[in-house]
């Protein structure tokens, strides 16, 4: 898109002023120095702007650092849920976490009441398994780890339990008494943009990532990624999808008396010309 507009330069002629528009969109990244948690501030970003940072590139690796400044910012990185069967989940996708939930352990049980909760995979639990051969959740009572339960799974069945409408979410809940927690097949695995495309060749300081934590900031000193847990509260990145616009002036000269610069038929030859 091009605009360009006439400005009476003296008596001598005219200066065009255009403002140029690109159709491709540019990213603009926005350093909030305001202390929010990850979750906290992916809302502040989906709110006020488009989301938080996804920093993907060199460029935009170095446009982060340059924004983040001295700080260590929050950018569009964390763990997602990923189904143990079907893997990593769609952006829009069923889910019942209870009030409060996703927390940040990385493995998720299921109650008796039907919510979802987040619980350290290392705790032991009953779980559900699915068994494609009968298209149905079986109920283990025996308490093992997230893991274990999953091997216990594969080789007797075929999976943990996949949840991915309500009626499954009742049936696997009708299984047991409203107090019980059994885990089902969902936990965090890979790391994703916060637009759900997966992250990879990530720039990760010394001894990072940590496996017990799931959120990523950049660090502005360095350029370099560490993950944190994501109830930190620190500032954050978020970003700006804009179509770049410049200014460019054009003086043309006009000999005395050769045209009546006011006439809006010789204003729009002179554009046609230099355009």
């Amino acid at each position: 898109m091009k605009r360009c507009g006439l400005i009476l330069l003296l008596l001598s002629g005219y200066v065009m002023v255009c403002h140029l528009q690109s159709d491709q969109l540019v990213r603009q990244l926005h350093l909030v120095d305001l202390q929010k948690s990850w979750n906290d501030a992916q809302q502040y970003c989906r709110d006020e702007y488009i989301d938080l940072a996804i920093v993907n590139s060199s460029a935009l690796i170095q446009e982060a650092q340059k924004r983040a400044g001295s700080t260590e910012a929050w950018i569009g990185l964390s763990k997602d849920w990923t189904w143990s069967q079907t893997g990593p989940v769609q952006s829009s996708w069923f889910n019942m976490w209870s009030p409060g939930q996703p927390g940040t352990d990385e493995c998720v049980i299921i109650t008796g009441s039907g919510s979802w909760f987040t619980r350290p995979c290392s705790a032991t639990y009953y779980f559900v398994c699915y068994d494609a051969a009968t298209n149905k959740h079986i109920l283990v009572k025996n308490s093992m780890t997230w893991s274990d339960a999953q091997s216990y799974c594969r080789q007797t069945y075929t999976d943990l339990s996949t949840i991915t409408n309500t009626q499954d979410n009742s049936q696997v809940a009708s299984m047991m008494p409203s107090y019980y927690e059994v885990w089902i097949g969902l936990y965090r695995k890979y790391w994703t943009w916060s637009n759900s495309s997966t992250a990879s060749n990530l720039p990760w300081g010394p001894g990072q990532p940590d496996d017990s934590v799931n959120c990523a900031t950049i660090v502005g000193s360095t350029g370099s990624f560490n993950s944190h847990n994501c109830d930190d509260q620190r500032p954050f990145l978020c970003s700006r999808d804009v179509k770049p616009s410049a200014l460019r002036s054009v003086k043309v000269q006009l000999r005395a008396g050769s045209a009546d610069l006011n006439d809006p038929t010789v204003q729009e030859s002179i554009l046609q010309q230099v355009r």
